[in-house]
């Protein structure tokens, strides 16, 4: 019989064990990633600058609980895709940086996904909006903002 290699010790080492200390290692390895994501991802740092004073607005507007969390949604979940992006990049670009098409390929594809989520999140933020303004939930706003101008 073969004893393990070294590589294969390390994996063993390495494969969850379970229980309390799986969830721990996951959580560690979670908060890795977004530490990761802030740091070398352009993108990723833009979407989060851009939802945190969306969520704030969110917060403020005149509309119900409901519509708050269909604006609030779509937003990690735009973030989640864009990390799957990035981490399809790293992984395509550490086997190599010369071209090649069918790396080519899983970037485009990984972008895609992106540009549907934030069109996805678009579709919604109109869409919640639009029916709020229409129910009126914006009347009581759009009289302050004539009052304010007209004085």
């Amino acid at each position: 019989m073969k004893s393990p290699s070294r590589q294969e010790h390390f994996a063993e080492e390495k494969k969850s064990k379970g229980g309390i200390a799986r969830l721990r290692t996951a959580f560690g390895y979670s908060c890795s990633g977004f530490r990761a994501a802030l740091k070398h991802e352009h993108a990723c740092r833009q979407e989060v600058f851009t939802f945190i004073p969306l969520c704030i607005l969110v917060l403020v507007l005149p509309v119900d609980w409901i519509s708050k969390v269909l604006l609030i949604l779509p937003m990690p979940l735009i973030l989640c895709i864009e990390m799957v992006n990035s981490a399809i990049e790293a992984v395509v670009d550490d086997i190599s940086l010369e071209y090649r098409e069918l790396a080519k390929r899983a970037k485009d594809l990984g972008s895609a996904a992106v540009f549907c989520s934030i069109l996805i999140g678009l579709i919604v933020w109109v869409s919640v909006i639009t029916a709020n303004f229409l129910n009126g939930a914006f009347d009581a706003w759009i009289t302050a903002v004539r009052g304010y101008f007209a004085s």
